[in-house]
């Protein structure tokens, strides 16, 4: 798996976790035809197709992509950007410890149940919970 399919699974999956209902019937059924690694490029199109499931990608997206960019070692910009400031760093915390403890393997094997649930949110759900306690034990 190359590193953006790696992290379009994982922004898909995290997308998925924030969800609040479960996907409409006909993007479900979508869903669990996904075969992974070959159909990783598919869940873009799937994502866009439903407004919460996008807006929560897009979220994600941008947090991976902030976190592979170097952070600059300046000063403090002179200007403090509030909108910034109010943002969770709750999805940050998890794709970093997530990066360090997940291959792409461990990425697949978590991913394969979800996508062929009937009910892919809440077995997301479920399985970045097990992931998040484990991270969390010493």
């Amino acid at each position: 798996m190359k590193p953006i399919e790696a992290s379009e699974l994982k922004a898909f999956i995290l997308a998925l976790y924030q969800l609040d209902s479960p996907l409409p019937d006909t993007l479900q059924a979508q869903l669990n035809t996904i075969n992974l690694p070959g159909d990783i490029n598919k869940l873009y199109d799937i994502a866009k197709s439903y407004l919460p499931l996008a807006t929560s990608y897009k979220n994600v997206w941008q947090s991976l992509n902030a976190i592979s960019k170097e952070r600059s070692k300046g000063p403090l910009p002179a200007k403090i950007n509030q909108a910034a400031e109010q943002q969770t760093t709750e999805i940050n915390n998890i794709l970093v410890a997530i990066d360090i403890q997940l291959d792409d393997q461990s990425l697949s094997e978590i991913a394969q149940p979800i996508f062929k649930a009937s009910d892919s949110v809440a077995v997301a759900k479920d399985k970045w919970a097990i992931i998040i306690r484990s991270l969390q034990m010493p």
